[in-house]
């Protein structure tokens, strides 16, 4: 079984390996403006935490453009 929470730069490289271009900064816009889930890592209050298969749904549902105003 697959981690489902996992930091942002470690979803970044296993989305880019899946051929969905995403960077560290598009996913951290897309938490700030509530379109996916994030939590505090319990081990390290530094890292934020996004549920990898919310963001493959969001992204295999609007593509690149997902989370942003003007698409």
């Amino acid at each position: 079984m697959s981690e489902v929470w996992v930091p942002i730069s470690d979803a970044e490289k296993r989305l880019k390996a899946e051929n969905i271009q995403i960077g560290r900064n598009k996913i951290s816009r897309l938490v700030s403006r509530g379109v996916i889930q994030a939590k505090v890592n319990p081990l390290d209050a530094r890292v934020r935490l996004v549920n990898i298969e919310e963001l493959r749904t969001l992204f295999k549902e609007y593509g690149s453009h997902a989370g942003e105003d003007n698409p």
